[in-house]
């Protein structure tokens, strides 16, 4: 793809100003572009559509957030997006330690101890804006296939918390 393939005019200028000035912050998105022939991109209703060997895969506006179609590397320099994989997997290993030790038959007042952190960084998070927008994103099919994301059911996590906290009642622990 080249700069001149793209018709300026047509699109909204605060897409202008984060895709094109080098402070942007689809400024990396737009080099990559540059760089890659298989991507393409035009210009449709103010926004720039991004295809991949002609497929669908992005769509930026210049105010709304961006639209992933489809997962694709690109996808990976957008703002947030490293950070979000990242803050999910290391709630799925804090979920899935969680729930390895409230499973457990013999479950003792130590055990429970040991996962404290854990269950109050996820109580917390489970609260957040941040949880909330993660879920809508992996609701709308806008994570990698391949993240592990247990800790996005609804259901998983708040039965554990609530087996925490039940547990924690029987056993006697101040959560």
């Amino acid at each position: 793809m080249n700069k001149e393939s793209i018709d300026k005019s047509k699109m909204c200028s605060h897409l202008q100003k984060k895709l094109f000035e080098e402070d942007g912050v689809y400024h990396p998105l737009w080099i990559t572009m540059l760089d890659e022939p298989e991507l393409t991109a035009i210009v449709r209703s103010r926004q720039l559509h991004v295809y991949r060997n002609g497929k669908k895969v992005l769509v930026l506006a210049g105010k709304a957030a961006p639209k992933i179609i489809r997962e694709d590397r690109i996808c990976e320099l957008l703002p947030g997006r490293k950070e979000q994989i990242e803050r999910i997997s290391q709630m799925e290993q804090r979920f899935n330690k969680a729930l390895a030790f409230i499973q457990e038959p013999t479950i003792t007042p130590e055990s429970l101890e040991a996962i404290k952190e854990d269950i109050a960084i996820l109580d917390e998070y489970y609260g957040s804006e941040v949880w909330r927008q993660d879920f809508a994103d992996d609701e709308a099919g806008r994570l990698p296939e391949g993240l592990k994301r247990g800790v996005l059911s609804e259901d998983g996590i708040w039965n554990l918390l609530s087996d925490f906290r039940e547990l924690a009642r029987k056993l006697k622990i101040k959560k």
